[in-house]
């Protein structure tokens, strides 16, 4: 390569990584500044609380509102629920009864018209009756309506289904005193068979009746309305909210969410952490105190519901709710954070086009350097400029897919690049260990920055979109890295491939083979949210945890970096791939480190630091054992002879 176009492409590969980190500072500036906090209650906990210890519904809201609750989180009512003590229901609350025909009829034998082979709603209440037939026939549920003397009967006929799936409003009065104590309100809909605009107006108006509604969730596995103007402008004069682990799976939520973002300039989701009922029984205070903690400091999550728990004993379930509000609000105001009924809406920077545009750049660079070692460097000139017409063409079709694209890109050609610059087969002395080590952090972390510099967007930070190809950048750089460091001592020579081809293998090279699938099959199976962890690890985690603050990847620090020490300090030899595929396994997981949006720039950077600290420290004993080791064998062979 000529030295002019190096001096190219090392220049427009650092004007690119500026560009990235100015993206990246902008964003920490938003996230250091995010620092509103909203804590929520059910409202069913409360009328649990109400009715179990004779208090009026005023006095436990009051009480919860000096504990620093700023939140009333309420699902819409249905009429039944497979729950029969279910207070979002009608019939666990009292005021209705289901009752079959033929019972009814023995109970009300002067009623016209009941038929023995239906089933009805009973109640005394007007207004209740009302509003349930008014609620199923707006949303084209048509049931026969009977009255006889203060008694209202609803037929439910085939509809059966619809008392636990239709929603069938919220008690307007409650929620409203609710407001005027000073709790903002968070209604929750429920979702609807037959979806048509008239439908869709109600649903807007019965919230509209309700004050000091902030931001407006969906309890089921579809949202309702989402190309409806109504729907959207409602949206658009509150928040929508996000509930972590939840939401993502809702079908057209993404749709809403984008529809009322003013083009994804701003974006009106607040994102939510709960903890699930069956879950809530498993956690005492202080565990769910470091899960919510977690959510808050690492996920950058500003909403927070809390549950009671449901057991037979009343006061008990309301100490442990009590407890987990108080400690979690001295937690977050001791950190700095302001309690508040509305959380302001997250909104990253947008990136202008030229600044998304050199970001992608540097990954396009460090591939074209990465072929030249490999000595295509006339390929790496075609594929590098087709690459950045490509990517420009699709930043103008597609930001999303083309902001996607080079993220994983970058996330797996920096990492490559890193490891083949950095392992030699000449042995290195201490100092120079350390200084290859760092170096391949550094080259490693040219990936960080372009995930950061094409990513930063709200739609990732929320969750909307997500870092695309996980596993990809996870297995591709070692499988890569392992063909390259071969490719590069043995070029073209196929004689050598054919020859290991047709080697026989023996018993302990199988073993070594199926233990390093098996480490493989548990790294790629851990990467992402969807692993386990032992009892034993989540415990050593929790440690590092408390004792650092932020926990650095075990995988890192314990297993990846101390062998890429070794491999630095020793030299690398053929012999070693297995040792190689652990190695690369730490810059492969720095990087990906970042490619959550949702953690604040500075809390990965931290656990960054640790990991690397801790793998050179670690790193250094491993190579002080195995040089001790050595020295054993060699006087234990002198002694033998």
């Amino acid at each position: 390569m000529k030295k002019q176009v190096k001096i190219l492409i090392y220049t427009v590969m650092v004007i690119s990584l500026i560009a990235c980190s100015f993206v990246g500072v902008r964003r920490i500036q938003t996230e250091e500044s995010y620092k509103g906090v909203e804590v929520a209650i059910r409202y069913s906990d409360v009328l649990r609380i109400a009715t179990e210890t004779d208090r009026s519904l005023e006095e436990v809201l009051l009480r919860f509102k000096e504990l620093g609750v700023t939140t009333l989180f309420v699902r819409e009512n249905t009429v039944a629920s497979p729950v029969e003590a279910d207070l979002y229901t009608y019939r666990g609350l009292g005021k209705i009864s289901l009752l079959e025909g033929y019972i009814l009829k023995f109970y009300y034998p002067d009623v016209e018209g009941v038929k023995p082979e239906s089933r009805y709603i009973v109640t005394e209440d007007k207004v209740v009756a009302e509003n349930i037939y008014e609620s199923y026939a707006t949303k084209g549920i048509e049931l026969e309506y009977l009255e006889q003397d203060g008694v209202y009967f609803i037929s439910i006929g085939e509809f059966a289904n619809e008392l636990t799936n239709t929603g069938v409003g919220f008690d307007v009065d409650s929620l409203n005193l609710a407001a005027s104590l000073g709790y903002t309100i968070s209604p929750q809909l429920k979702s609807w068979t037959n979806i048509t605009p008239e439908s869709l107006d109600y649903v807007v108006q019965e919230i509209e009746r309700i004050n000091g509604v902030d931001t407006i969730y969906f309890a089921d596995t579809d949202v309702p309305g989402v190309d409806n103007e109504e729907m959207q402008k409602l949206i658009q004069d509150h928040q929508l909210g996000f509930i972590e682990f939840t939401s993502n799976k809702q079908k057209g939520f993404d749709t809403l969410a984008k529809k009322t973002s003013e083009e994804g300039k701003h974006y009106k989701v607040i994102r939510l952490h709960t903890i699930g009922d069956t879950q809530l029984s498993t956690f005492t205070v202080p565990q769910l105190m470091e899960r919510y903690e977690l959510a808050l400091r690492e996920r950058n999550i500003r909403a927070f519901l809390f549950k009671m728990p449901t057991t037979v004993n009343i006061e008990e379930d309301i100490d442990y709710l009590q407890d987990a509000i108080s400690s979690f609000v001295n937690y977050t105001t001791s950190k700095g954070y302001t309690l508040t009924g509305t959380v302001e809406d997250y909104n990253l920077p947008p990136i202008p086009v030229f600044v998304a545009i050199l970001a992608g750049l540097a990954a396009i660079m460090i591939f074209i350097l990465l072929l030249a070692e490999l000595g295509m460097l006339k390929v790496g000139y075609i594929l590098g400029i087709i690459g950045i017409i490509g990517y420009i063409g699709l930043l103008k079709l597609n930001v999303v897919i083309a902001s996607q694209l080079m993220a994983l890109f970058g996330s797996i050609m920096f990492p490559i690049y890193a490891m083949v610059k950095g392992l030699k087969e000449t042995p290195r002395n201490m100092k120079e260990t350390i200084l290859s080590f760092l170096k391949i952090g550094a080259i490693s972390f040219g990936g960080v920055l372009t995930i950061i510099g094409t990513l930063s967007r709200t739609n990732f930070a929320l969750g909307i979109n997500v870092f695309a190809g996980v596993k990809v950048a996870t297995v591709v750089p070692i499988v890569l890295v392992l063909l390259i460091l071969i490719f590069k001592k043995h070029q073209w020579d196929f004689k050598y491939y054919k020859g290991v081809l047709d080697r026989k293998i023996s018993y302990g090279a199988l073993i070594l083979i199926a233990l390093l699938g098996g480490v493989l099959a548990i790294y790629i199976t851990r990467t992402g949210n969807s692993g386990t962890a032992s009892d034993l690890e989540l415990q050593f985690r929790q440690l590092l945890d408390n004792m650092l603050g932020v926990r650095p990847r075990t995988k890192e620090f314990l297993i990846a970096y101390p062998i890429l020490m070794c491999l630095l300090y020793y030299g690398y030899k053929e012999a070693y791939i297995p040792f190689v595929i652990l190695a690369t396994i730490g810059p492969v997981s720095l990087v990906n480190t970042y490619a959550h949006i949702h953690t604040p720039i500075l809390i990965s950077l931290l656990r960054s630091a640790y990991g690397i600290i801790l793998g050179i420290i670690l790193g250094l004993i491993l190579i002080g054992v195995l040089k001790l080791l050595s020295r054993m064998m060699k006087k234990w062979q002198i002694q033998t002879k």
